[in-house]
């Protein structure tokens, strides 16, 4: 008689603790749904050029605000609302699928899967000076617009994947130079994209990639970027916080298919190589060069920004005493040709300044 007593005590607790419980469990799935995770980068520079008409000083470049919430099994939301000098920009905001096998959907404003460095946000450039090559080609903070992303990771027996993306069709800007205007119902830009990775040892990776932009331009013709990149990053399986280095090069072309025939607009590369040298401090070099293309201190007597060959040498140091900050110091000295400008070289000296709260997605690996 006393065990079922006691039996019964039981029971009648758990039933009265039960709907305090159930309540519980919901608050707290509501409260997540509800606060995503929220997070912000702020980014400074400041540079000496004495070629460029403006001031030296120190300023402010953007800030970045980044929320990532799951919206049920099946999607997760992304955005990242960049706040800038000229103005407010919703750069990217896009769902991804969860749930299929394989295949990874993204629908929404998108960072095109085109190459290595447009995959990267602007504080996570490896040098504070984009490539020359990139403004010229697909945009100096990579192709963005609204559109849909299928990536297919293949059964093959190395990391290999392969990414289609349809997108809408946008005049040429400053920040993105690719005509997509044309106004015909079955002007759709597409791309593709080809990854592969390969463990070459414990501590060594390579990648190479391939990738194909095109749409039809305002003027009905097929107006169209091409890249190929090769990266090889080193990570000891030992000490990886304190040594490492990372050797990526990239080309791009620009071009038009006029009659079936392609025309280079612009084209160039450039290669990189980082040094860690210990657990705060990283060491870079990077070398470059871009045919037909402007760059900012590339003008004639009237100011007017002219095309030409350019070849730029940077290096920079960077301290980064934890994830969350940098500071970075560079140097670069480029020289124009094939261009009659006011000024065929330029040197310049920059520092940038970096800091990140709250959460932040891993940058593109």
């Amino acid at each position: 008689m006393r065990r079922t007593s006691h039996g019964l005590w039981l029971l009648a607790v758990v039933l009265l603790m039960a709907p305090a419980l159930a309540r519980a469990q919901t608050q707290s799935m509501y409260s997540n749904l509800s606060n995503p995770s929220i997070g912000m980068n702020a980014l400074f520079s400041a540079q000496a050029a004495h070629n460029l008409d403006q001031p030296y000083g120190i300023q402010f470049n953007e800030a970045e605000i980044s929320f990532i919430a799951v919206v049920d099994p099946y999607w997760t939301l992304v955005s990242n609302i960049v706040f800038a000098p000229d103005g407010v920009d919703p750069e990217e905001v896009w769902a991804r699928s969860t749930n299929i096998p394989s295949i990874q959907l993204k629908v929404g404003k998108l960072r095109g899967t085109f190459g290595k460095h447009g995959l990267l946000h602007t504080h996570a450039f490896p040098f504070i000076q984009a490539p020359i090559i990139m403004s010229n080609t697909i945009g100096e903070e990579g192709f963005k617009a609204a559109g849909l992303e299928a990536a297919w990771l293949t059964p093959l027996p190395w990391y290999s994947e392969v990414t289609g993306g349809v997108y809408e069709a946008l005049d040429s800007t400053a920040d993105q130079p690719l005509d997509f205007g044309s106004n015909a119902h079955g002007n759709v830009p597409f791309l593709g994209h080809f990854k592969n990775q390969f463990d070459l040892n414990d501590a060594t990776t390579m990648e190479l990639g391939f990738s194909g932009l095109s749409g039809q331009g305002s003027d009905a013709r097929q107006h169209s970027a091409l890249g190929a990149d090769l990266t090889f990053r080193n990570v000891p399986p030992r000490n990886a916080n304190q040594r490492g280095w990372i050797l990526q090069g990239e080309f791009l072309e620009r071009g038009v298919s006029v009659n079936s025939d392609f025309r280079r607009e612009s084209s160039g590369w450039y290669a990189s190589y980082q040094y860690r040298l210990s657990q705060i401090w990283w060491a870079g070099i990077r070398g470059e060069q871009a045919r037909d293309s402007f760059t900012d201190f590339l003008v004639d007597a009237a100011g007017a920004p002219l095309a030409g060959t350019v070849s730029r040498g940077s290096v920079n140091l960077a301290w980064m005493p934890s994830e969350f900050s940098f500071i970075r110091i560079e140097y670069s000295h480029s020289k124009a040709t094939d261009a009659p400008t006011v000024h065929p070289n330029d040197d310049r000296v920059m520092i940038q300044l970096s800091y990140t709260i709250g959460y932040h997605p891993a940058h593109a690996y």
